[in-house]
């Protein structure tokens, strides 16, 4: 890793390296791809992403990577579809947290061997996502950057790689800052900086992701 990814006293960071307009075309790629495929790519598409995030992303100076294929993808995906459109739209929230779930076991960091998870109830994420919107709409979205920040940490915390749990040490008031220092940036652009704004975010979420190391990664690792 370069000398810029390690802090002042030699630890590594947690750092996302990706280009700003390549992460562009692959966001752009994935949702225009889903709407005109009838969302029949998705898997594929959702697949490219995740791949090249995670290569573009250290946690604590280990790269990630992700392993999983459009295919195995594409077999569960029409089974939850399926289930969303019968139901009404109401699996849609066992659809997204059963692709979390999936995106999780696939993620691990580079020549790990340990499993790799994404666990939580459906009544317990239902609670956070309540809280979540409570806390935009309550604050007439002046609390966004906090409910994001409180989102993000709940899902990491429910996340493991190679058996090290993840945690999120950003706070609201640090992302209400960079938000509106983007907003100055638009502003003084003519609206151009916009596109670097996906990859503004992914760099200051990724900066504040760290992984805890327990018991099971530490034997893993020996």
């Amino acid at each position: 890793m370069k000398n810029k990814e390690f802090t002042e006293d030699g630890k590594p960071r947690s750092v996302f390296t990706g280009s700003a307009i390549v992460y562009l075309f692959v966001l752009a790629a994935l949702y225009l791809g889903t709407i005109f495929s009838l969302c029949i790519a998705y898997p594929w598409l959702a697949c490219m992403q995740y791949r090249w995030e995670a290569k573009h992303t250290y946690i604590d100076g280990r790269q990630t990577v992700f392993d999983g294929k459009g295919s195995d993808l594409f077999k569960k995906y029409i089974k939850w579809l399926l289930l969303t459109i019968v139901t009404l739209s109401i699996y849609k929230i066992c659809l997204t947290k059963n692709v979390m779930t999936w995106k999780a076991e696939h993620t691990h960091f580079s020549n790990g061997t340990a499993p790799s998870h994404y666990k939580c109830g459906i009544a317990e994420k239902l609670l956070m996502l309540v809280k979540y919107y409570a806390i935009i709409i309550c604050t007439l979205t002046v609390g966004t950057c906090w409910a994001y920040c409180y989102k993000t940490r709940w899902t990491l915390n429910h996340t493991a790689v190679d058996g090290c749990v993840l945690e999120f040490t950003g706070r609201g008031i640090y992302l209400f800052g960079k938000v509106w220092l983007t907003i100055l940036l638009v502003i003084v652009t003519a609206g151009i900086y916009i596109l670097w704004l996906p990859a503004t975010v992914k760099r200051w979420e990724s900066k504040y992701v760290h992984a805890k190391i327990t018991v099971g990664a530490v034997n893993q690792l020996n």
